[in-house]
């Protein structure tokens, strides 16, 4: 882990800058509630190929200190500043779910900046159900069980991990239950409340690609076929048999997206 002061708060990440390495940096956004850890296959795959590589904790999220960021427009603002305190010009970004969100946004606003776009599990609108809003106010563990059961796949639900004895829905919910009080509420709101995802994704220059689970309850297929509509030239890849968690129930392919992608 690195650490870097921004707003006056400690910032974490993981990942290392190579400073001969004239290709764009890696970058990576979390989603609601989770941290860096969930890129840890990524991270350090493109650090064994001498990429610069950036998997960020947002604002009260894992390492990081703070306070979480209440909309997906202060979060982009926030990494760009991150960005500019370490020095980094060009980058490919990707991001997962409400990270998809900020990279959407972040992509929108820094044309000259982000090289190359990967979005996963990602959709605009991306509205959540009041029940889960609800459970997430009140803090109720009802909250976690509804990430987990309509984050998953029916077969990730079945167990799914090539891991032996460590089943998927379990990995997920005990990086969940980590988060600190009011971080999956005020996640779950900033995805909710984003309205400016069409009017951001027609402003993309970068070469994007929608990694999108067949199975995925939270952000369907059908919804990202519509948002890459309005992002030019953009590409949709698929993962059977995946639902929303896309780099704890499919690690392998997701991966080779990725490095397709942003590689």
């Amino acid at each position: 882990m690195v650490n870097l002061e921004i707003d006056g708060h400690e910032v974490s990440f993981a990942g290392r800058i190579e400073p001969h390495n004239s290709e764009p940096t890696i970058v990576f956004i979390h989603g609601a509630a989770m941290d860096h850890t969930v890129w840890a296959m990524h991270t350090r795959y493109f650090m064994h190929v001498r990429r610069s590589v950036v998997a960020l904790d947002l604002p009260a999220h894992g390492r990081s200190d703070g306070v979480p960021l209440p909309s997906i427009e202060m979060m982009s603002a926030w990494v760009s500043r991150c960005l500019d305190r370490l020095g980094i010009e060009r980058i490919a970004l990707a991001g997962h779910s409400m990270g998809a969100l900020v990279a959407l946004e972040l992509a929108a606003d820094n044309t000259d900046r982000v090289a190359t776009l990967a979005l996963l599990g990602a959709a605009v609108p991306m509205a959540v159900s009041e029940e889960l809003l609800d459970a997430a106010r009140q803090e109720d563990a009802v909250a976690l069980d509804m990430m987990v059961l309509w984050g998953h796949a029916y077969c990730s639900q079945l167990g799914g991990n090539p891991v032996a004895g460590i089943p998927v829905i379990h990995t997920a919910k005990r990086l969940l239950e980590r988060a600190r009080p009011g971080v999956l509420f005020n996640d779950l709101s900033a995805c909710h409340n984003y309205r400016r995802g069409k009017e951001s994704a027609l402003k993309i220059t970068a070469k994007t690609t929608l990694v999108c689970g067949t199975e995925d309850k939270m952000t369907p297929l059908r919804a990202g076929r519509d948002l890459a509509e309005f992002i030019p030239g953009c590409s949709v890849r698929t993962i059977p048999q995946c639902g929303h968690l896309l780099m704890s129930e499919q690690p392998e392919d997701t991966h080779r997206k990725l490095v397709t992608a942003l590689g």
